[in-house]
């Protein structure tokens, strides 16, 4: 066991499979002395919790920043899409996993076992394993410093290459915090390039999907709506490509405004699927950010993204901190605030988080300018038609760091 780390398992709850046998579901849950806390089931290797400290340093406070669930109950009722679930690249897996996780959803109670991953642990290092037509391994390490790190492992025995990732539904602001919290966040991806709507991989340069330099959420979001009145609103979403992809290659920092929250994401995936959870409906009381003309010098503060940003190890050191002030939110129907004690699914609408899902494209792109009659081009990363169908060995790596943006005010 890692010093400063713990690691904690316990029965998350019992099914039945279709042969009427009982499925135990267990749960594991690290915890570290900077207030980590993580916590993973062997069903689906989904990842159901994951809090952090804020900048006010109470280490035994620490609030869920994962849009998830508390029971088993709830986790079978949610729609694959809304799981932080370890999910295959590849039509023929994805659809015999939707197929599973929808029966499971009309026949509470009972589960598929090809669901259930098999746990081996090594001291404060989880490893869950699957061997069908695709032998899989996600081996999960948690550090003193507030540090996960996700190795996943694949090769399938009909050949070719297929992928495995996590899908992060995340809002440092807390899970419940909704579009309010959400727009509060500064985002930079290290990419240049992206899909658009129409599979056209365009540079980002000149278009709100520029994240290179940390822009303010809230703000693009209010100038994306300014440009688009009258017409379908515009939406920040799309799959990017991921600059000099490697295991340790950046691809993405968040960073919350209100509590001081932040976060990396290193992987060596080619692509990086990031969004606002555009797709979903309205919330009950859907959100617009407005940010004053004298609000927008203290923004531009948080862009200095080397002087606020500290790593965890220099937190411990408590260093005093000043309370945040609020910015300005707009509120489009009802002012009132997104109840705290709401379930599972009142989490899950337009804006109320981010999503991060570093995967392969699952889909032929066009090139840039697009012209008709222009044959399709594979994108980088994905599994060409034609490929060999010798097995191939992938190995992903996924790391999240967290830690504290000192108070700019």
């Amino acid at each position: 066991m890692s010093s400063g780390v713990t690691l904690e398992i316990e029965e998350f709850g019992v099914l039945l499979d279709d042969a009427g046998q009982s499925v135990s579901v267990q749960r594991f849950t690290w915890k570290t002395g900077a207030g980590l806390k993580l916590s993973v089931i062997n069903l689906d290797a989904a990842i159901i919790e994951l809090c952090v400290p804020d900048r006010t340093l109470q280490f035994d406070r620490s609030e869920n920043i994962l849009l998830g669930v508390d029971t088993l109950e709830e986790y079978l009722q949610l729609d694959p899409t809304l799981v932080c679930a370890a999910q295959f690249e590849g039509s023929v897996r994805d659809r015999a996993a939707q197929d599973s996780k929808e029966k499971s959803r009309k026949e509470p109670g009972v589960v598929d076992r090809k669901r259930v991953w098999h746990p081996f642990v090594d001291g404060s290092r989880l490893h869950l394993s699957l061997e069908q037509s695709i032998i899989a391994t996600v081996t999960i390490t948690v550090e003193p410093t507030n540090v996960v790190r996700i190795q996943y492992r694949t090769s399938c025995a009909t050949g070719g290459l297929c992928r495995l990732a996590h899908r992060f539904l995340l809002n440092l602001a807390g899970r419940d915090a909704g579009p309010a919290g959400t727009y509060e966040h500064v985002v930079q991806l290290n990419s240049d390039r992206y899909i658009d709507n129409r599979r056209v991989l365009r540079h980002v340069s000149e278009t709100l999907a520029d994240l290179r330099i940390a822009q303010h959420l809230g703000l693009i979001l209010y100038n994306a709506r300014n440009e688009s009145r009258g017409s379908q609103g515009k939406t920040l979403c799309g799959i990017y490509t991921v600059n000099n992809a490697s295991q340790e290659g950046f691809a993405a920092r968040l960073i919350h405004i209100g509590t001081g929250r932040a976060m990396e994401l290193y992987c060596n995936f080619p692509w990086l699927c990031f969004s606002t959870m555009s797709q979903l409906p309205a919330g009950r009381d859907q959100l617009v950010p407005f940010y004053p003309r004298q609000g927008l010098r203290r923004v531009s503060l948080v862009f200095d993204i080397e002087r606020f940003v500290m790593s965890i190890v220099d937190v411990l050191e408590k260093e005093s901190q000043e309370d945040t002030e609020q910015h300005a939110v707009c509120v489009e129907d009802n002012k009132e605030e997104q109840p705290k004690d709401q379930d599972a699914k009142g989490r899950f609408f337009r804006d109320a988080g981010l999503l991060l899902f570093p995967i392969s494209c699952p889909f032929k792109v066009l090139p840039f300018p697009y012209k008709r009659r222009q044959i399709p081009t594979e994108a980088s990363g994905a599994q060409p038609n034609g490929a060999s169908q010798s097995p191939v060995t992938f190995v992903g790596h996924v790391t999240l760091k967290f830690g504290i943006c000192k108070d700019p005010a």
